[in-house]
């Protein structure tokens, strides 16, 4: 796993190797609790405190498919985006973005 943090929670590239799980609608998916987890587990890797994660679905495990998320970080919200790069069986990568 890499993540590049620049100045606080200006820039977050994080790819994670995750487990997908079975979502609502029965497609493979990893969690948007699983991915609000990273997203606070990387930040707080930098040192950098966030509260408030919220990401709007579950992620499929289809390459491109993405969610977008928010977290308060220093007393402001912050936007981040996810974006599948690659599947491999039950294993998602994904990218992080700031933005």
């Amino acid at each position: 796993m890499t993540v590049t943090l620049r100045r606080g929670a200006a820039a977050i590239a994080s790819s994670a190797l995750l487990i997908g799980g079975l979502a609502a609608c029965g497609q493979n998916a990893v969690s948007k609790s699983s991915v609000q987890s990273t997203i606070k587990s990387k930040l707080a890797e930098k040192g950098v405190s966030a509260s408030d994660v919220k990401c709007e679905k579950d992620l499929k495990a289809e390459k491109g498919a993405t969610t977008d998320c928010t977290a308060k970080v220093s007393g402001s919200t912050q936007k981040f985006k996810v974006v599948v790069d690659s599947v491999n069986g039950k294993t998602v990568n994904y990218t992080i973005k700031k933005g």
